[in-house]
């Protein structure tokens, strides 16, 4: 069975994969042992140094401008991630290697035309491993994953264990929209016996948690995992 490198396991969920504390995954990607991306939007990138030499010639342009970047965080980024993993990163420069593996300086691209940079907000919980790299660590270091693929669903207020036929990310027929509603579900009414929580919670929820929706797919999930009695209000 292969695997779509780019499907995301985010922080929290690896955390709760390997049930390890975030910081512990931190140091997995500050060692080099395992890379830790993240979606960036209306940024620029340059080499990280100047091309100097052979390189000068050929003209690289200095600096390019990326609608929606994926970047992998440099350790001395990753470094100031620890320990603050429920508050922002601000930064006017991020150090990052690009797709290729080249390392890059990344910075916002808002405030160019006045020949400044603004500052870079970097939300540690939007950080992500591929899951072939994930499921590579799991097979080199041994680690069993089959109590966490497990899923109780409610039927008929019935609830149903589901041993090994859970929505796995690993699986050929992975449903990522479900697998974000169930937990967006699980967090928001799982303990609740009363549906008081409204459209735009689940929404702040969602683009907390999985910021890569589109907005269209946000309303879609949300419209899902409402609740029959709220939609009836």
């Amino acid at each position: 069975m292969t695997t779509d490198n780019r499907q995301r396991v985010y922080l929290d969920d690896l955390a709760r994969r390997w049930r390890q504390d975030g910081d512990w995954i931190l140091d997995l990607a500050i060692n080099n042992t395992l890379p830790l991306w993240v979606q960036l939007a209306s940024v620029f990138l340059e080499p990280a140094a100047p091309p100097t030499g052979k390189e000068r010639k050929r003209k690289t342009p200095a600096k390019t401008y990326h609608d929606q970047v994926e970047v992998r965080l440099q350790p001395e980024v990753l470094m100031q991630v620890l320990g603050r993993r429920d508050r922002m990163l601000i930064a006017a420069e991020l150090a990052c290697l690009d797709a290729k593996g080249k390392a890059v300086a990344v910075t916002n691209s808002a405030g160019e035309e006045w020949g400044e940079t603004s500052m870079i907000a970097l939300k540690p919980t939007t950080l992500f491993a591929r899951m072939a790299d994930v499921l590579a660590y799991e097979q080199a270091n041994g680690l069993s994953i089959a109590a966490e693929n497990t899923v109780t669903v409610c039927v008929a207020n019935t609830a149903i264990g589901q041993e090994g036929t859970a929505n796995r990310p690993d699986h050929p027929c992975h449903a990522p929209e479900l697998d974000i509603a169930l937990r967006c579900w699980q967090a928001l009414f799982g303990q609740s016996t009363s549906p008081d929580t409204d459209k735009q919670s689940i929404l702040a929820w969602l683009r907390e948690h999985a910021p890569q929706l589109s907005r269209a797919a946000g309303e879609r999930i949300a419209q899902v995992v409402m609740p029959a009695a709220r939609k009836r209000c």
